[in-house]
């Protein structure tokens, strides 16, 4: 009987952690001050090793970047992500995010 309680116990737990999952999330930003060959992977690496973040993608374009950051929103807000870009020197606003599916 005790077997069987912790049993359900476990099961009770899993399936409880398993609703307070948040969904994963994709945003992208604008990023200013993107103007050498070492400036998109400092961006890339300031976003990826932000808490919740899964994937990040920077295109360089003309002084300008547009990153694609996919993250789990439980974990890490936009507003979060921007503010670590521009922490690092290179300023950012969210130009659209949409939940995945």
């Amino acid at each position: 009987m005790k077997t069987l309680f912790r049993i359900a116990l476990t099961a009770s737990a899993l399936m409880l952690a398993g609703g307070a999952m948040a969904a994963p999330r994709t945003v992208t930003l604008n990023v200013e001050n993107v103007s050498c060959a070492t400036c998109a992977p400092i961006v890339k690496r300031v976003l990826s090793r932000m808490p919740g973040v899964s994937q990040v993608t920077v295109v360089e374009d003309s002084g300008m970047a547009t990153a694609t950051v996919t993250f789990d929103d439980g974990k890490v807000t936009p507003e979060a992500l921007t503010q670590a870009t521009t922490n690092a020197g290179y300023p950012s606003t969210v130009k659209d995010g949409k939940s995945s599916s």
